[in-house]
């Protein structure tokens, strides 16, 4: 055999498995024959599954179980349901809430034997008994409910079992009684001897225990993890991991006992569904959050997220409405069969995300993750709508715990790795940026200082010169003050901030301290209905001190009478622009001032466009602002 057919086998295997169906062909289903619905037990006895071997009655009650011809009579009553090895499937709780499930124990060996009869997978039956008739005299064993505390459990291990004692070579008519009060009425029968019991449910039972204590650290951690780095995507997704760990406490019996509202349609009986609807809505919180980061079109993913929320937050909300009408809207909603269709498309939305991120993010861990953890339900779901009920029996199983827990986890750790990358990138970025910014600071005060000892000096000293003359000329020496004056105001009014302030706000402000001291009017107008004020902090205190510096040029350069400083909306695109009629800048050493490069750099910083364009007629600056 080829390497290649080795693998398109083993391919097909996993297939398998996933799908929850075996890959050999399945044997014709058969009904139980009456003469042969009977379990033999001798010394080597360890268990043995009930399914194909008990006689099933929906119209038996206990008053009945005293006939003389109890055998008889449930031969001549019993139901065709569908059974097979794994499970009986009875039917929807409306047509048959209660089942009896009849057959004999034979013990063939000479010493009285303590068995067990369980209902192996709790999650389709809510009340389950055990009684054992002979000669006309009935036992009851015992019975289990969802309710029932977990020491009232004759086998503590928060299963449907219940042991009874068979003499040596005996006979007793065994009839197990189920009722469903939700969904569909489904049993998984076993009988055991006893201490095979123990020793296989006591491994079941400490490995729940460990898959709980495992995935309860792992929420622990993500909660830990999130609140340290500020990650809520982490955040998120321990809150969705908490949903799942409530459906497994749930399908597992964990929690049964405390569901005891009163008033509200939520019970026991139908908490798993409630808790898969809660699930379908906490998964969308994290996983808006993590894809703000991949493109697609924003419009219709956030549509199809609020959509896919409301439906299962409807579908949740309609177990917390008072119980006198929860029946009626059950019914009209068929809310069970609305949940499986909610999750699935849930998993489908989370399955075209996980490729989405793969195709434009190249980020493949998503999709690695969310198929370990919810492909084989997915498959056996599916697989369980598609086929048909005569031909396959639809059961219901969670997807493995375990499975879930690696899955989700593997993204965590994927996750974590990239905010931690990230993040250390972020600060090399801030790093170099304050060092940017930092060089523009000193170059400004450069700027400051040489025009407080260039004019302003030179302005006083010159002032101090012509009062020391013999022949004074006063309106020079007042001519020169108020020079001094305005060079000090426009420089103290160049330092003035308001942080704290909008941009917009700023920029009128600005204006209006120019207008007090400069010759030049100045006219302010907004054209893009406060568009401006949205952009990021610092990109605004950037384009603030990039307009200032050009105000600053026109003021003291332009020889304009007035200048313009406009703010339009450009289809989604914003732009400031700053007009005088002044003498343009070819004529003056403008150009290659410190004042322009600070410009150019803080505009680059920030990603904006700046375009100058100047001639004897004035200057015209225009600045281009991407919103986001």
């Amino acid at each position: 055999m080829t390497i290649s057919r080795k693998i398109i086998r083993l391919c097909f295997g996993i297939l398998g498995l996933l799908s929850g169906q075996s890959c050999t062909p399945k044997k014709a289903t058969s009904l139980p024959n009456p003469l042969t619905a009977s379990v033999l037990i001798d010394s080597s006895f360890t268990t043995q599954l009930l399914n194909e071997q008990v006689l099933v009655c929906t119209k038996l009650s206990e008053n009945d179980l005293a006939r003389k011809d109890l055998k008889t009579w449930i031969t001549e009553n019993k139901d065709s349901v569908g059974q097979k090895k794994e499970a009986i499937l009875v039917g929807p709780y409306r047509q048959y809430p209660d089942a009896w499930f009849y057959t004999q124990v034979v013990n063939t060996d000479r010493l009285s034997r303590q068995l067990v009869v369980d209902e192996g997978n709790r999650l389709r039956c809510d009340d389950f008994e055990v009684f054992t008739v002979k000669d006309g005299v009935v036992k009851s064993w015992g019975s289990i409910n969802r309710l029932t505390p977990f020491s009232g459990y004759p086998i503590p291990f928060l299963t449907f079992a219940i042991p009874f004692n068979i003499e040596p070579k005996d006979t007793l008519n065994l009839l197990i009684h189920s009722q469903r009060y939700y969904r569909k009425h489904e049993v998984n029968l076993g009988i055991w001897s006893y201490q095979t019991y123990l020793g296989e449910h006591i491994y079941h039972f400490l490995n729940k225990l460990f898959q709980i204590i495992l995935f309860s650290i792992c929420i622990l951690m993500m909660f830990i993890l999130g609140g340290i780095f500020r990650f809520k995507t982490m955040t998120y997704l321990a809150w969705y991991l908490i949903s799942l760990l409530l459906i497994h406490l749930n399908s597992w019996g964990f929690i049964d006992a405390l569901l005891t509202f009163k008033g509200i349609g939520l019970s026991a009986n139908n908490a798993s569904t409630f808790t898969v609807f809660l699930s379908c809505v906490c998964i969308h919180p994290y996983l808006m959050e993590w894809m703000k980061t991949v493109p697609k079109n924003e419009k219709v993913f956030k549509g199809i997220s609020y959509f896919l929320i409301l439906i299962n937050l409807f579908g949740s909300c309609c177990y917390l409405i008072p119980a006198s009408v929860f029946p009626q809207v059950d019914a009209y909603f068929f809310l069970p069969q609305f949940m499986l269709i909610s999750s699935l498309l849930t998993i489908i939305w989370l399955f075209y995300c996980s490729f989405l991120a793969l195709i434009k993010s190249k980020i493949y861990y998503m999709l690695l993750g969310f198929s370990m953890a919810y492909l084989p339900y997915f498959l056996q779901q599916l697989n369980g709508i598609l086929a048909k009920p005569s031909n396959i029996l639809i059961q219901v199983h969670h997807p493995s715990f375990i499975l879930a827990a690696i899955g989700l986890g593997t993204i965590s750790i994927f996750l974590l790795r990239a905010q931690l990358v990230t993040r250390r990138k972020s600060e090399e970025n801030l790093t170099q940026l304050r060092d940017i910014l930092e060089n523009i600071r000193k170059n400004e005060v450069e700027a400051i200082g040489r025009n407080l000892h260039d004019n302003v000096g030179n302005m006083l000293a010159s002032v101090l010169g012509y009062l020391n003359l013999k022949n004074q000329n006063p309106e020079v020496a007042k001519n020169l003050l108020h020079e001094s004056i305005n060079e000090v105001r426009f420089l103290s009014h160049t330092l003035v901030k308001q942080d704290n302030q909008p941009i917009l706000d700023k920029l009128e402000m600005l204006v209006s301290r120019f207008n007090d001291f400069s010759p030049i009017k100045l006219y302010f107008n907004d054209y893009s209905f406060g568009k401006l004020n949205r952009i990021q902090a610092l990109r605004q205190q950037n384009l603030y001190m990039i307009i200032q510096e050009a105000l600053t040029n026109v003021v003291k350069h332009s020889k304009a009478t007035k200048a313009h400083i406009q703010v339009f909306d450009q289809d989604g695109q914003l732009q400031v622009t700053i007009e005088d009629d002044g003498i343009g800048m070819g004529s003056v050493g403008v150009q290659e001032g410190i004042g322009l490069k600070n410009m150019y750099k803080r505009a680059e910083l920030s990603a904006f466009k700046v375009t100058l364009d100047s001639n004897a007629s004035g200057t015209n600056i225009i600045i281009e602002v991407h919103e986001n």
